[in-house]
């Protein structure tokens, strides 16, 4: 009896070295990961409420946050003029996926400093350096240390000045905003069409029918293309075939071992 069960264990060896590889790579990409290294926590900040802080523009305007938009959905971005970092590349790649879309002025884009030392005349500079300081759906602004950490808290969006580098340490992030409430995040360095486009609809009231969180979902069942509207498989639908292949392992395992128990009986009957 014995044997046969080893040659079923056999059997099923790769299934169950894939399944004991996934959960060493959980365990260990959990206690290798930095706490500052991770994303805004999107499921936590959905419909949070913005503060309405005041906001001084590159054109010289003040005004309340939910002034600016004029009751259009808004894509919010953090950077600051001095970054020597991931703020050009960031925003040139918000500005070029921005390009490519057909919305127009069906939302508004508000760039904001969290840099204390940013002036308007510092995101003047900014917005011609990535060609949108004439565009009438752009806007550049600076705000007050206090108003900015209530909009940064709201957000989930941190910063901290690194001493050495004199540069402050940030992730590169787009919130979308209807009714003044937060509806989507977007975080990364590189900002595409697709991607750009997902959270456009979102912000616009579209339906989007799946996203993965950033940093939350490791393994995915469909894979949601923004830029078709399709929903292909991913490779995570794999797993759900392991449940499937270990109960077929017991179930063959019992069968295998039922068996042997009634040829052992069927012996000792005759004997």
């Amino acid at each position: 009896m014995h044997s046969r069960i080893w040659h079923v264990v056999r059997a099923f060896r790769p299934a169950i070295a894939f399944v004991l590889l996934l959960l060493t790579f959980a365990a260990t990409s959990a206690a290798q990961t930095d706490p500052r290294s991770q994303p805004p926590d999107e499921s936590r900040l959905l419909n949070t409420p913005l503060p309405d802080i005041m906001l001084a523009t590159a054109g010289g305007a003040e005004l309340p946050l939910s002034r600016l938009s004029g009751g259009k959905p808004l894509v919010l971005g953090f950077v600051f003029t001095r970054c020597g970092g991931v703020c050009s590349p960031f925003l040139r790649s918000w500005r070029a996926a921005d390009r490519s879309l057909s919305r127009g002025s069906t939302f508004h884009r508000l760039v904001i400093s969290f840099d204390p030392r940013d002036s308007a005349a510092d995101m003047r500079a900014l917005a011609a350096h990535v060609d949108a300081a004439d565009d009438p759906d752009w806007t550049f602004a600076i705000a007050a240390p206090d108003d900015l950490r209530k909009l940064t808290e709201a957000t989930g969006f941190w910063y901290e000045w690194d001493e050495a580098r004199q540069q402050f340490d940030h992730p590169a992030m787009l919130a979308g905003i209807r009714d003044g409430r937060i509806v989507r995040l977007l975080v990364g360095g590189s900002i595409g069409s697709g991607r750009l486009n997902e959270l456009v609809r979102e912000v616009s009231g579209e339906f989007v029918p799946s996203y993965p969180l950033p940093g939350r979902v490791r393994f995915r069942c469909v894979q949601f293309d923004p830029a078709t509207g399709r929903v292909t498989l991913d490779w995570g639908f794999a797993l759900l075939l392991v449940p499937m292949a270990v109960t077929a392992a017991t179930t063959l395992l019992m069968f295998e071992v039922g068996a042997r128990r009634q040829e052992v009986g069927s012996l000792k009957s005759e004997v």
